[in-house]
C-alpha cells in the first residue's frame, strides 16, 4: 500500500448539485499516490507550510477512480463550521493540500456485498461501481437513499452500469419527489426499484435473495450508520458482516 504524500491541488471544477451539496474535482501539482477505491484523503483550505504541521482538515473518501492520478474527485455537503470554510475557497479557487491515501473500507469478494449509501457517502462506492465489468459473476446491490432526487450523486454513471452489468442492482430512497424520481427512471433501459423515505430494511429485505447471508457496507451520516448498523443485527446479520465506514 502507497505511502500518504501530502500534495498541493487547484480547483479543476466545483458542480453545485443543490441543498449545498458539492462535487468538487482537483488537480494536484503531481501524481497523487496509488490508492484502491474505498480509501480517503485528508484535505485543508488553510495554508500549509511542508516544514510545518499539517493544519486543521477534514476526511472525504476519494470518489475518483485509481487510475486517474492527476484528477482528484471528492463529495461534500456543507454541515459546519469547517465544511462553510471550505465552500467560501473553493468557490474562489483557492489552492487546497490533500494528503493521501487512508482507510481499508475495501469491497470484499467471499461473500456478495450490499452496499448501504446516505448522500454523499455514495463517493465511498463510486470507484468501486465504476470498476464493475458486464460478466461480473458475484451480484452486487447499491442502496442509495438523499433527501431529493436531486442530490442522488453520480447518476449518470449508476444509470450506464445499471444497463451494462446484469449482475448489479440498484434501489434508490428518496425523502422527497419519489414520483419525479419514478417518471425520471422510467426511460432507463433497466428500471430501479424507487421507494419514498429513509432506507428501509423491511421494504429492502424482500429485494434480496438471503439478505442476511450477505456483506453490508454502509456509508453516510453517522445518524444513518448506528441506526442501520443496528437494524442489520436485528435482522439477523453478523456482526463480522457489517462493515461501516466510520471516519467522519
Amino acid at each position: 500500500m502507497s505511502q500518504p504524500r501530502k500534495i498541493r491541488c487547484s480547483v479543476a471544477s466545483l458542480t453545485d448539485h443543490g441543498g449545498r451539496v458539492y462535487t468538487l474535482e482537483l488537480a494536484p501539482e503531481s501524481p497523487v499516490p496509488r490508492f484502491r477505491a474505498g480509501q480517503f484523503l485528508h484535505l485543508t483550505v488553510d495554508d500549509y507550510d511542508p516544514s510545518g504541521f499539517w493544519p486543521e482538515s477534514r476526511v472525504f473518501s476519494i470518489a475518483s477512480s485509481p487510475s486517474e492520478r492527476r484528477r482528484i474527485r471528492i463529495c461534500f455537503a456543507v454541515k459546519g463550521r469547517y465544511t462553510t470554510k471550505m465552500e467560501e475557497a473553493v468557490k474562489n479557487s483557492r489552492e487546497v493540500w490533500i494528503k493521501l491515501p487512508y482507510g481499508d473500507f475495501f469491497i470484499g469478494d467471499s461473500t456478495e456485498a450490499v452496499l448501504l449509501s446516505g448522500g454523499t457517502g455514495i463517493s465511498a462506492f463510486t470507484a468501486f461501481i465504476e470498476s464493475l465489468k458486464p460478466d461480473a459473476a458475484k451480484p452486487v446491490w447499491l442502496v442509495y437513499g438523499a433527501r431529493e432526487p436531486g442530490l442522488l450523486l453520480f447518476r449518470d454513471m449508476l444509470r450506464e452500469q445499471y444497463a451494462k452489468v446484469p449482475n448489479f442492482h440498484l434501489l434508490f430512497f428518496t425523502e422527497a419527489g419519489s414520483e419525479s424520481l419514478t417518471h425520471e427512471v422510467a426511460g432507463w433501459s433497466r428500471i430501479p426499484p424507487c421507494f419514498s423515505g429513509r432506507i428501509s430494511l423491511d421494504q429492502l429485505w424482500p429485494k434480496i435473495p438471503a439478505p442476511a447471508e450477505k456483506t453490508f457496507y454502509l456509508a453516510g451520516p453517522p445518524i444513518m450508520l448506528s441506526t442501520l448498523g443496528g437494524h442489520l443485527k436485528a435482522h439477523g446479520v453478523p456482526p463480522e458482516r457489517i462493515r461501516i465506514d466510520a471516519w467522519e
